[in-house]
């Protein structure tokens, strides 16, 4: 039996996942096809040290782990292993996630698009920027999905799973001004006869704006994007839990990266808010 095709057709058909999930699971079963049959501890630390022997860095070492290690689980939740060993991820590197600069910001919300396809780009752009969603949940945007009176939109994210998000009444004059000029389509951004855009189409046309809003030192593209909304809701004091469910993780774990980003500006301002010291003085005063 092929335990593997099993546990992709129940990501597939009862979880949800989306193509991309699976494109990543296809890079696991690669990783450790000579172990998936019957999966070891032994063989498993095999598998790392010849990946790291061939240049694989520790941070794509612990990506494929994280598959391996949720394809583990199910076959001792089937019954088909006996004993769960433990799965441990390599050390890294905690790197600074890239963010645009507040000027790169300005300078994207300055900007006076150029052409039908320059327009559809400003507006995803400052779209993401607002609300964090992801490049997916962008692209498979419905028109219907947008509440224009309650400032939310519905969206579809990871799994299938639905969840309001709220944009600003910036955005909103923004996204509303950009449907008014380009009826007929049920997406949010589609191609001129109203089909689907690639991630590829995407990435092709921000690298076109990028080049014309001059902007370098970081990579512009959706999830510098993303990375952007999440760093700036903490900066100015969003809660790490709202901003958890407005990006759609299912573990908190996975937000408090972000919290890596903030610089010693923030967390002095902060500091001056919270301080117990700070308190007591102005409850004197």
């Amino acid at each position: 039996m092929d335990f593997f095709k099993q546990f992709l057709d129940e990501r597939t058909y009862l979880k949800g996942v989306s193509p991309a999930t699976i494109r990543y699971y296809a890079g696991v079963r690669h990783t450790f096809e000579s172990i998936l049959a019957e999966p070891t501890k032994a063989g498993m630390l095999e598998r790392v040290q010849k990946l790291l022997a061939d240049g694989v860095s520790p941070i794509s070492v612990n990506t494929y782990l994280r598959g391996f290690k949720a394809y583990v689980r199910w076959l001792h939740a089937e019954g088909y292993l006996k004993e769960l060993f433990p799965i441990r991820f390599l050390k890294t590197e905690q790197k600074v996630l890239a963010t645009l600069t507040p000027d790169q910001v300005q300078r994207i919300m300055r900007y006076t698009p150029d052409g039908v396809n320059d327009r559809r780009i400003h507006t995803f752009v400052l779209l993401v920027l607002d609300t964090g969603i992801r490049l997916s949940e962008a692209l498979n945007l419905t028109r219907d999905a947008l509440d224009f009176d309650n400032l939310v939109i519905k969206v579809r994210g990871k799994g299938g799973k639905h969840r309001l998000v709220p944009f600003s009444t910036d955005c909103r004059k923004l996204v509303f001004r950009y449907l008014s000029r380009h009826d007929g389509a049920d997406l949010v951004f589609s191609t001129r006869t109203g089909t689907g855009l690639t991630d590829r189409n995407t990435a092709r046309d921000m690298r076109e704006l990028g080049r014309r809003l001059r902007i370098t030192g970081v990579r512009f593209s959706p999830h510098t994007l993303r990375h952007t909304f999440a760093v700036t809701f903490l900066r100015n004091g969003g809660d790490v839990y709202m901003l958890s469910r407005i990006l759609g993780h299912s573990n908190i774990t996975t937000t408090t990266v972000y919290l890596r980003s903030i610089g010693i500006e923030a967390l002095a301002q902060a500091h001056q808010k919270f301080s117990p010291l700070v308190a007591m003085s102005r409850s004197r005063a």
